[in-house]
């Protein structure tokens, strides 16, 4: 005989969905406290300076209690408004970060960024110049193949009619 009836579900199982769902909403005040890069907190793992919700659901510190959850879990029904406000609170603290990275930069960044960006352009022409250097390669490469096949069918064609014509003629056309 089974412990639960049909459609009940444990108490362990309730107890992690409702802890998920508490941190879900304790991982939306944590970022909404977010001002800045320096308050990003280190268990949270980002790239460049970017919250992405993926992240943020696999995030997991139990200082913070905050647990990790599936990307299904947390969009689940049940998770609805906590999801929303998180979603929320991840848009605003992109906002700041952005605002405040924009507002930071010295004219040495400035001038940092505009010599990153003529390397990445040249950086894509170089790209488009190897391209075609290799396409033209591949060409030649083909056409010596093609060529190097009709030169020997013509050796063949000839070595077949010097022996047709006697021994002697094979040897003066090697």
């Amino acid at each position: 005989m089974s412990k639960y009836k049909l459609g009940e579900t444990s108490k362990e199982v309730t107890n992690k969905k409702n802890a998920i769902t508490k941190s879900i909403m304790n991982k939306a005040e944590l970022i909404n406290s977010i001002n800045s890069v320096e308050d990003i907190f280190p268990s949270l793992n980002i790239k460049r300076d970017f919250i992405a919700e993926a992240s943020v659901h696999k995030w997991s510190d139990n200082d913070l209690s905050v647990i990790s959850c599936s990307w299904n879990t947390a969009h689940a029904e049940h998770n609805t408004k906590p999801l929303k406000a998180l979603k929320k609170a991840i848009e605003n603290a992109n906002k700041r970060l952005t605002n405040t990275e924009s507002y930071g930069k010295s004219s040495q960044n400035i001038s940092t960024d505009k010599a990153t960006n003529k390397l990445s352009k040249e950086n894509e022409e170089l790209k488009k110049s190897l391209a075609e250097v290799y396409r033209a390669y591949m060409q030649l490469v083909e056409r010596y193949r093609e060529d190097q096949v009709i030169d020997n069918a013509i050796r063949k064609l000839i070595l077949e009619q010097a022996r047709i014509l006697g021994k002697q003629r094979v040897e003066e056309v090697k």
